[in-house]
């Protein structure tokens, strides 16, 4: 089973069974409830048969948006994070308290491509059966995204994703600004690109999001 993993006190208010996980999925992929990401992965099964959806890039603004959203109302589901880079940090999330306890990370020692395939397997076996996990039982269990690795779990974020996330596009200095117009400028650009958001993009569409 998996060890180390997050605990949480849970909001009673929550109804729906883990027994039952979420794993809905629409033509044949986990629903993720962001609907121009679920369109895109949809596309991407027509074409391909793959389920999961697979990130490249600047993965993470995607991660943070899309775990503080399925944990929080009103989806109150609970998922594992299996964080074999040490990146994800659940402070980026804008989840509140309660539901972040929901929110599992694991940071497995090993990251063979078979401990990898373990983990993600016995990740169920864990939602329902592990006392560790007791207080999210009565909520679904969405499933599993996996940060630095390709091979196993619903989302994976990795070096050859099929979606790609970068900074949304901004606007370039004009052409023959001097150094001190440009840089009178630093401030306003440096809040332009702040409030640019991210974009996905592949072969079957993209969109443009903001993290928070």
């Amino acid at each position: 089973m998996l060890d180390g993993l997050r605990t949480a006190l849970l909001d009673p208010a929550t109804a729906a069974a883990a027994s039952h996980p979420s794993g809905s999925s629409r033509h044949g992929v986990k629903v993720t409830h962001m609907d121009e990401l679920d369109q895109v992965a949809a596309r991407h099964f027509r074409d391909t048969q793959a389920a999961a959806i697979s990130v490249s890039g600047r993965s993470l603004p995607l991660l943070y948006k899309l775990v503080s959203s399925l944990v929080a109302p009103p989806h109150r589901q609970a998922l594992l994070v299996v964080d074999l880079d040490g990146r994800f940090d659940a402070t980026r999330l804008t989840c509140g308290v309660d539901d972040l306890r929901h929110v599992y990370v694991q940071r497995p020692a090993h990251s063979s491509p078979e401990h990898l395939r373990v983990l993600v397997a016995d990740a169920d076996s864990f939602m329902l059966y592990d006392a560790a996990a007791q207080a999210s039982r009565p909520r679904q269990w969405w499933g599993t995204i996996v940060l630095g690795g390709l091979g196993a779990g619903d989302i994976m974020a990795g070096w050859r994703g099929w979606l790609r996330v970068d900074r949304d596009q901004v606007q370039a200095f004009a052409l023959g600004m001097s150094a001190d117009e440009a840089l009178a400028q630093r401030n306003a650009r440096q809040e332009a690109v702040d409030a640019a958001g991210w974009a996905a993009a592949s072969p079957w569409g993209g969109f443009v999001f903001h993290e928070g």
